[in-house]
């Protein structure tokens, strides 16, 4: 619980950096963690209703407060790390919130689709893109807690076969890794999730950027799905 979360993704990273230059203010303040999570999840839910609003000034607005609870968001941890208020409802609260504004946003960008267009292909879009952005989540997280894998253990196991089959397992590595890394960088995670939705939001292009986050979000499962698949056999 106390251990600074590893940034994969370079999206969490980019994040993680502009979080570290404020947090020093926010420690100096008598704000608790758990209420920098609420402010944070404010922004969110306020910036997930303004995406419904028909006015490019008000998809400004809703671009920058999504962007303020992503950054907010990991403030509250930097926050309970250096005042030592790690706790289980933190914990929980943070989960809640993150999962609570994905779906959110999505309500947001796909009731607000389907309000400029009177399209209801739009208000199906908005569901398959839900249903696939919590299958990745479940997915990541599953391939978090039961398929870490160990690169000099596969490499010792590599070198102990024939030489026939060690070149056609380095190669099925080598392709594993490049999709892997596609995997934890550019896949549909939740800080990409984020960043796309706020740059179509900015450039008032919901509707493709709607349809956009449903095929990255596809690409991103079936990947994802391999993945576990090739580790679990």
């Amino acid at each position: 619980m106390h251990k600074v979360p590893k940034r994969v993704n370079i999206f969490e990273a980019m994040y993680s950096f502009l979080s570290s230059k404020i947090s020093p203010f926010f420690i100096k303040t008598s704000l608790t963690p758990n209420q920098v999570t609420t402010i944070s999840g404010l922004f969110g839910v306020l910036g997930s209703y303004m995406l419904i609003l028909d006015s490019h000034i008000y998809l400004i607005i809703s671009a920058i407060f999504i962007q303020l609870y992503t950054i907010l968001d990991l403030v509250d941890g930097d926050i309970a790390r250096a005042k030592k208020m790690q706790s289980y409802f933190g914990m929980w609260l943070d989960i809640f919130f993150d999962k609570l504004i994905d779906f959110l946003i999505i309500v947001g960008m796909s009731v607000g689709v389907y309000l400029r267009t009177e399209d209801p292909l739009m208000l199906f879009v908005g569901m398959l893109l839900m249903g696939v952005v919590f299958s990745i989540q479940f997915i990541m997280t599953l391939n978090e807690t039961y398929f870490k894998t160990s690169r000099d253990g596969n490499k010792e196991i590599i070198n102990n076969m024939p030489p026939s089959q060690q070149k056609e397992q380095y190669f099925l590595s080598a392709s594993i890794a490049s999709i892997t890394f596609f995997r934890n960088h550019l896949s549909l995670q939740h800080s990409s999730f984020l960043f796309i939705s706020s740059f179509f939001a900015i450039t008032n292009n919901l509707q493709t950027g709607l349809i956009f986050l449903l095929f990255h979000g596809l690409i991103s499962l079936v990947i994802s799905i391999a993945i576990n698949f090739y580790k679990i056999k």
